[in-house]
């Protein structure tokens, strides 16, 4: 049987792979990195200096009739008094604390500081990057895992970046080192000391390979428990009211026991490596030891050469046991940067056109022509959907739940892009203008209303930052929402809870009617701006969008027909495809779609019947 070895097993390729796209985070960091490198470099030489103190004492004080007697380079010590060496024995052991404690420090802080700095502009880069991403990746990713990838995932390659491969330097210079030391005090010993170098190489080829692969198992584990917690916090008001705090908690145990077991199974691969490498280097110290006091014993050495060559060996032990360990720590660095690779290199960001222009001035006239849309190939969500948006009016988008409504909203937004044809704005494709401008233009509030953790005007003024006090008032006024903040706490500077729990659903609704008054685009679309509320809230939601369609392109998708009163448009869609159009008084007057519409939805809402959030 052949066995391969190799020594270390350095994922090389996939190092510089990394590399590639993080390197330029290390270049303003060149000059801290050095000085890191001297400081390891200057830890490294005390450590070659660290075991000759106790030499002189041995082989000077305690055991003089071994001691060299001429022609080695401390031979002068047998002039002095035996207070004397020892005096500069401890004198040196100080000296070399106290350098070993000044480089250590340094280079800590100067490694920890590059580390933090590096790990910060990676987490930018990465987060800008998925801000940007389409939402069809969003809808198809689990947020827990994100999460991971841009916490332990980004730590493990900030330390392969910053302190492995500084490290990996260091170990080799004082192995370089130590290996020299102790060929010149004894060529024959210094074979003994590296007869275990084969065992070494085979068990880092048995171990490595494993670890990896036990170590991309638990990072996948550890975003399915991350993306866990993310969903019970988020929805722990549901879960309060259906009574299944036990039940989560079942489901959370489950979870947990996987990222368990995954990683107990890293850890007791690399806890088995680790204690295999300290039995292999123990058998070559105990042959050292062996050899080593027979050649004491034969006046062939001194103790204190003996004490230092077994100090040698143990230094040099602990770097090869570091790079044996630095093969699996590569690994799984390695892993945690492909991870962080995948999100940067998925397909780009919707890219505007070099030749797209600016969006601003546009009046809102809309165009859908011969629209269609898939999420999964062969399965169309819009079938050729051709009907106008008329500028400066209200159109209703209405529809059963299910039927495309929302998605048209998306696409206005370029959130999704067509399957085929096109949107048009004031006669141009939407893909002409540059995709920024465009979405500035454009005040879109969803079903599932957004508030932040931070203030009320805060939260107003978060399409627009750089509006002052007076124009949020000014907008909140306009949607009747200024009397019920004046009555919070601190007014405007009231600090709302998490997604805005600790106001009603109707003060958080006009709260968002608020942000987009602010913003006063030229286009608004409210998807299901009644959902959730009261017939108090939804007659006050009614009232802000009053306030709000004059002068402007108002587009209301609904599946219900509360607001159909404000619309003097109506679109009629069901099952992807457009059923009628026209003005809400010439369809309800005539037999046809939008009647029998009317008809049903009256008669679920006599039976109590009312359907539930759109799509």
């Amino acid at each position: 049987m052949r066995i391969k070895l190799r020594w270390p097993q350095l994922p090389l390729s996939e190092v510089r792979r990394v590399f590639s796209h993080f390197g330029h985070h290390l270049k303003p960091h060149r000059g801290k990195l050095a000085t890191g490198g001297v400081c390891l470099l200057g830890t490294a030489l005390i450590e070659l200096a660290r075991p000759w103190p106790l030499k002189i004492v041995f082989d000077y004080i305690l055991l003089p009739k071994h001691n060299p007697t001429g022609g080695h380079f401390l031979s002068f010590l047998n002039d002095w008094t035996p207070m004397a060496v020892l005096g500069l024995a401890t004198g040196a052991i100080l000296v070399i604390a106290a350098l070993a404690g000044l480089f250590s420090y340094a280079q800590n802080i100067i490694l920890t500081s590059v580390g933090h700095q590096v790990v910060g502009a990676i987490r930018l880069q990465l987060f800008s990057h998925i801000q940007r991403l389409p939402q069809s990746y969003h809808d198809q990713r689990e947020t827990g895992d994100l999460m991971v990838r841009m916490t332990g995932d980004l730590s493990l390659v900030k330390d392969l970046m910053v302190s492995t491969l500084l490290n990996l330097g260091s170990r080799i210079f004082i192995l370089i080192g130590m290996l020299g030391a102790m060929a010149w005090m004894d060529p024959s010993l210094t074979l003994v000391a590296l007869a275990v170098i084969p065992a070494l190489l085979l068990v880092n080829t048995r171990f490595s390979g494993r670890i990896k692969q036990a170590s991309r198992r638990q990072r996948k584990k550890e975003g399915v428990l991350a993306t866990s917690i993310h969903e019970s916090f988020s929805g722990i008001g549901l879960i309060k009211v259906f009574a299944q705090e036990r039940h989560q908690e079942k489901q959370f145990g489950k979870s947990v026991s996987r990222d368990v077991r995954a990683g107990m199974e890293t850890t007791r691969l690399e806890a088995a490596f680790s204690r295999t490498v300290d039995i292999i280097t123990s058998l070559g110290t105990c042959g050292v030891l062996w050899f080593g006091v027979r050649r004491v014993l034969n006046h062939d050495l001194s103790p204190g050469d003996l004490l230092i060559f077994i100090s040698y060996m143990r230094i040099v032990y602990k770097p090869l046991r570091d790079m044996a360990n630095l093969s699996t720590k590569t690994s799984k660095a390695v892993v945690s940067g492909q991870r962080i690779i995948e999100v940067l290199e998925t397909d780009a960001p919707i890219e505007d056109d070099p030749s797209a222009v600016s969006a601003e001035g546009i009046v809102g006239d809309i165009r859908f022509d011969n629209l269609t849309f898939t999420y999964r190939p062969g399965h169309p969500v819009l079938h050729s959907i051709t009907c106008g948006i008329p500028a400066g009016r209200t159109t209703a988008i209405i529809g059963p739940s299910g039927a495309g409504k929302s998605t048209i909203a998306k696409m206005l937004l370029r959130l999704y892009e067509p399957t085929e044809g096109r949107i048009l704005i004031d006669g141009r494709d939407i893909r002409e203008y540059r995709t920024r401008s465009l979405r500035k233009r454009i005040t879109s509030l969803t079903q599932d209303i957004t508030m932040f953790h931070t203030s009320v005007r805060e939260n107003i003024g978060f399409g627009k930052p750089q509006a002052g006090f007076d124009e949020i008032v000014s907008a909140a006024r306009k949607v009747g929402a200024d009397e019920f903040i004046q009555q919070l706490p601190n007014g405007y500077d009231t600090v709302l809870g998490e997604g805005g729990l600790t106001v009603s659903g109707g003060q958080r609704q006009r709260l968002a009617f608020a942000r987009a008054a602010l913003r006063d685009s030229p286009i608004m679309i409210f998807d299901e701006p009644a959902t959730g509320l009261d017939a108090a809230a939804e007659r006050e939601s009614k009232d802000a969008l009053a306030a709000l369609r004059e002068g402007r392109t108002l587009i209301i998708v609904t599946h219900r027909l509360n607001f159909l009163e404000l619309a003097d448009h109506v679109i009629l869609i069901d099952h992807g495809r457009i059923v009628e159009e026209g003005s809400p008084q010439e369809l309800t007057a005539r037999p046809g779609p939008l009647q029998d519409y009317v008809h049903q939805w009256f008669e679920e809402v006599g039976a109590g019947r009312l359907s539930g959030p759109a799509e």
